[in-house]
């Protein structure tokens, strides 16, 4: 409820500082639904561990759904430049049994009570000549979570068609650090046939120690053995937890299926390092969205 009010307190900032005359542009409101083979998060196929083979989504371990997904949302963006928006996705595991594992090493099973990621963002998209920039904040709130919700700054920059974003997390969290940020270089250019090619690189840097995710054990408070670290719900043997990482690569498309409404997309994931330096395995992604 905390992380609402924020939420619900910037949003009203924001649309007091986005008033204009009344012949002014009215603002616009969409939506999609989307259906996805996998839901990869970030470039992470295998696992988020220090090794291989990962515990996969029976023991809480990426990707974030292995099988095919569930996803939705709804964005309003005003003609000042503010937007907000809505995005959520199904999760085949439960951040509720993650959590607990980290004080309770009796959970037995992670398929419970499997999460929803919804995610709440705001901010503003502006231009300085031919250079695009963009400041927001989103906010993760999972159903069926636990000790997985918290906020995000974004920060970017765009020219013609080229982006470049800075994403940092303000709290230790199961999924990640206070202080990570996700860093992404990112192209899209529309070519004959309604079709649009893109591209992102996606990069780390970590927080190497958190609350959560490091090289302590969360229940003892002991340090793990050299050569292994924390994850889950023990120290397991694998790489150590690195300050920076290239995340992955992903090549696509997306093209609209006639007047239908519908958008078909493909998309060619290489894979990168997780933040234990772990290589992740390349997967070929699908999409078919209803927007509306």
């Amino acid at each position: 409820m905390h992380d609402k009010k924020i939420i619900l307190a910037i949003a009203t900032l924001l649309l007091t500082g986005a008033a204009r005359a009344d012949d002014a542009p009215a603002p616009a409101f969409t939506g999609h639904i989307d259906l996805v083979n996998k839901y990869v998060l970030r470039g992470v196929t295998s696992t988020y561990g220090p090794g291989l083979p990962g515990l996969g989504n029976a023991g809480a371990d990426a990707p974030e759904s292995d099988k095919p997904a569930l996803q939705w949302g709804v964005d309003w963006t005003h003609p000042s430049g503010v937007y907000l928006g809505y995005w959520a996705s199904q999760i085949n595991y439960s951040y509720k049994r993650l959590a607990e594992s980290y004080s309770n090493r009796a959970v037995a099973s992670f398929q419970d009570n499997k999460s929803i990621e919804n995610d709440f963002y705001g901010g503003y998209n502006g231009k300085a000549g031919n250079l695009g920039y963009t400041v927001g904040l989103t906010g993760y709130y999972y159903v069926n979570g636990g000790d997985s919700d918290a906020f995000e700054t974004k920060l970017g920059a765009s020219y013609g068609v080229f982006s470049v974003t800075a994403q940092t997390l303000l709290k230790d969290v199961v999924w990640g650090n206070k202080g990570d940020t996700y860093w992404t270089v990112g192209a899209s250019q529309p070519i004959a046939y309604d079709i649009t090619l893109s591209a992102t690189l996606g990069f780390y840097t970590y927080h190497k120690e958190g609350r959560y995710l490091g090289t302590v054990d969360t229940l003892t408070g002991a340090r793990c053995a050299a050569g292994t670290s924390f994850i889950v719900n023990g120290c397991f043997a694998g790489g150590a937890p690195a300050s920076a990482g290239w995340r992955h690569l992903t090549v696509g498309f997306t093209q609209p299926i006639g007047a239908s409404g519908f958008t078909w997309g493909l998309q060619g994931l290489i894979g990168g390092d997780n933040r234990f330096g772990v290589k992740q395995g390349n997967r070929l992604l699908a999409s078919l969205s209803y927007g509306f």
